[in-house]
C-alpha cells in the first residue's frame, strides 16, 4: 500500500508540474502574432535603408544612418487607448510645447535655467512629435478598415511596443559597430492593421507615454 501510495503521489506531482508548465506556455493573441512579420519587414527595411518601404510601414522619420542590422529581440504586453484620449494628448501635448517654447525664449535667469528650460522645451516637442505621429498612424490603419465605427471618440485602439537591437557603424560610430536597444511603437485600429509611429533609442525614447 505504501509503494502504490508513493506512485501515486508523484503521478500526481508530475501531472501539476505538467499542468502549469501548459498553463506558462499560452499561445500568443493573434494581434501580436499579425505583428511579427511587419516588425521584420521594417528590420528588413532598415538594414537596405529602403526609404520608400520605411515611409509606407511608418508614419515617423526612420533615421537610417549608420545602421548596420536590426533584429527583433522581444515584445512588450498589449495596451490600449481610446481615440478621443490619444486626441485630446495631441492638443494637450502642442499647446504644451508651445508655452514652454515661449518661456524658453524669455530671458533666463541664469544659465542652469536656461538649460531646464530646453531640456523641458526638447521632452514636449519629442512628446507632441510622438503622439501626432501616432494619431496619423490611426488614421492610416482605421482607413484600410471596412469596420466603421458608429463613435469613433469611443474606439479602443490597440498599442504595442517592440524592441529591437540596432547595430550601428561609420564614422559617426567609430572603428567598433555598437548594438543599442530600439522601442519600435505601433498601433491599430479595429479592424485595421498595425502601423509604426515610433522609432527611438531606448536612451531617448519619449516617456513616460500613456500608450
Amino acid at each position: 500500500m505504501r509503494g502504490r501510495s508513493t506512485t501515486d503521489g508523484r503521478a500526481l506531482a508530475l501531472g501539476v508540474a505538467l499542468l502549469v508548465g501548459l498553463a506558462g506556455c499560452r499561445p500568443e493573441p493573434a494581434e501580436v502574432r499579425e505583428a511579427r512579420p511587419l516588425l521584420r519587414d521594417f528590420a528588413t527595411a532598415l538594414r537596405s535603408r529602403d526609404e520608400v518601404r520605411l515611409r509606407d510601414l511608418a508614419t515617423c522619420v526612420v533615421e537610417t544612418a549608420g545602421v548596420l542590422d536590426a533584429r527583433l529581440r522581444y515584445l512588450e504586453p498589449l495596451g490600449d487607448v481610446r481615440r478621443a484620449a490619444l486626441d485630446s494628448l495631441a492638443t494637450l501635448y502642442r499647446d504644451a510645447q508651445r508655452i514652454a517654447d515661449s518661456l524658453y525664449t524669455a530671458a533666463p535667469d541664469s544659465a542652469a535655467d536656461l538649460e531646464s528650460r530646453f531640456d523641458r522645451t526638447r521632452s514636449l516637442a519629442r512628446r507632441a512629435a510622438a503622439t501626432r505621429a501616432a494619431v496619423h498612424a490611426a488614421e492610416r490603419s482605421g482607413s484600410a478598415s471596412s469596420v466603421a465605427s458608429r463613435d469613433a471618440g469611443r474606439e479602443t485602439l490597440r498599442t504595442l511596443r517592440a524592441h529591437l537591437l540596432v547595430r550601428y557603424g561609420g564614422e559617426s560610430v567609430g572603428p567598433t559597430p555598437i548594438e543599442r536597444d530600439t522601442i519600435v511603437r505601433m498601433i491599430r485600429a479595429p479592424g485595421g492593421g498595425w502601423v509604426i509611429y515610433a522609432f527611438d533609442l531606448a536612451s531617448d525614447a519619449p516617456g513616460p507615454l500613456p500608450y
